[in-house]
């Protein structure tokens, strides 16, 4: 029987993983002070503002411990900074430093040369048309995942 979406669920799984190990890997090797994960965090508050650890942890499905452990980690090496809130003082927000904002471009680089030498070179590959089509899941799995939140 032929499933369209267990086999997108199933690639996607598969690249997903491949990809952090080979980035894990490659961060390590590269003296990086991250993983992966971290990555992941530090590229998303370098693309939203006004966000803070509840909110990066509730994004990337990880539990608010973690979240905690990587922010403080971030924080201690000087690649993550926390700001009050004006409109909430009890709301921290996150935010890259410049040190921050240079890991993340190096680890950019390597991102775009893993997908480079990952990518099928006999066609035409159009990563733009692909992005667009996994923002608009993404942003769906995050309105059906946040209402569910709200009822809990």
């Amino acid at each position: 029987m032929e499933d369209s979406i267990l086999d997108f669920t199933t690639n996607l799984a598969i690249l997903h993983r491949q990809f952090q190990r080979a980035m894990n890997q490659i961060l390590e090797a590269d003296k990086m002070p991250v993983n992966i994960t971290e990555f992941y965090l530090l590229v998303l508050v370098s693309e939203t503002s006004q966000l803070n650890q509840r909110k990066a942890a509730w994004t990337m499905a990880v539990d608010e411990g973690l979240m905690a452990r990587m922010v403080h980690h971030l924080v201690k090496l000087s690649l993550l900074q926390k700001e009050t809130d004006p409109t909430d003082r009890r709301n921290r927000r996150l935010k890259l430093t410049a040190d921050g904002k240079e890991l993340v471009n190096q680890a950019i680089t390597v991102l775009h040369d893993w997908w480079q030498q990952a990518t099928p070179t006999d066609s035409n590959f159009d990563y733009a048309a692909i992005t667009a089509q996994l923002q608009l899941l993404s942003s769906r799995v995050l309105q059906v995942d946040d209402r569910q939140s709200e009822n809990h």
